[in-house]
């Protein structure tokens, strides 16, 4: 049985509402309010001006869906998991009529929601055209990481791929070069030329990016720090060297 979508909070719904209004068709299925969230009258504006219906439901029944531990707001929206992510060849279409280097973000087997939130929002921060996720043995689009992201994951394509090193190939087959972050990578960030259309690719919380996968990369990037510091975290890294990216290509987004 597949595991259902929520988001919670109010940007994150506010932010799901201005992506249905840009693309045409609402990602919320179904949304849940309490009744002190129901009293709120910037939140019942918009959800009125943008024509959704809710439920009005306990404190107990969101938590129900979301988690105990979720900052929800008295707010919860059932998610259309079909409307959360885009084709891989719809986004490289659309890299053939832009004006300037693509810049996707490949993030695999990163297990933590909060660093993949950080990524995404990050990504959208530095005018990133997708962020490509593996369906195996990696966090994909959920509650946690739509908060994380501030609503982000919603402000850009979310691409859901099968084999990495078989999207990579497919990738650099469309002119793309690959880019992997790596700790004793061979290229110094600083030295890197971001200066085609690029594939950022941020390895596993513990193990970093695989050796086969590794080895498909055109740089080995690594990022120097203080020796008293002896790496960044996927995130911090990832925050990085998309800025090193926005610097070099500053008409991008």
């Amino acid at each position: 049985m597949t595991e259902k979508t929520y988001l919670y909070g109010r940007n994150p719904l506010k932010e799901a509402i201005l992506a249905s209004k840009r693309n045409g068709s609402s990602v919320i299925e179904k949304l849940f309010l309490t009744k002190k969230a129901e009293e709120d009258p910037k939140l019942t504006s918009l959800i009125q001006t943008n024509k959704l219906t809710y439920d009005v439901v306990t404190y107990q029944e969101i938590e129900s869906m979301v988690g105990r531990d979720a900052v929800h707001q008295g707010v919860c929206a059932l998610l259309n998991d079909n409307l959360l992510y885009t084709s891989l060849e719809e986004v490289l279409e659309k890299t053939k009529t832009k004006n300037g280097n693509s810049l996707f973000v490949l993030l695999d087997k990163l297990q933590d929601p909060h660093n993949v939130g950080a990524i995404i929002r990050t990504a959208v921060a530095f005018g990133a055209d997708a962020i490509l996720l593996p369906d195996h043995e990696q966090v994909l689009i959920n509650g946690t990481v739509i908060k994380t992201s501030s609503g982000m994951s919603f402000a850009i394509p979310i691409v859901k791929i099968g084999n990495v090193n078989t999207t990579l190939t497919k990738l650099k087959d469309n002119r793309f070069w690959t880019y992997g972050l790596a700790g004793n990578g061979d290229t110094k960030l600083q030295e890197t030329k971001f200066d085609t259309d690029t594939v950022i690719v941020v390895g596993g919380e513990s193990e970093g990016i695989r050796t086969r996968t590794l080895e498909l990369c055109d740089f080995k990037i690594s990022i120097e720090t203080d020796v008293l510091c002896e790496s960044l975290n996927a995130s911090n890294a990832s925050a990085v060297t998309l800025y090193e990216f926005r610097k070099q290509n500053p008409t991008i987004g």
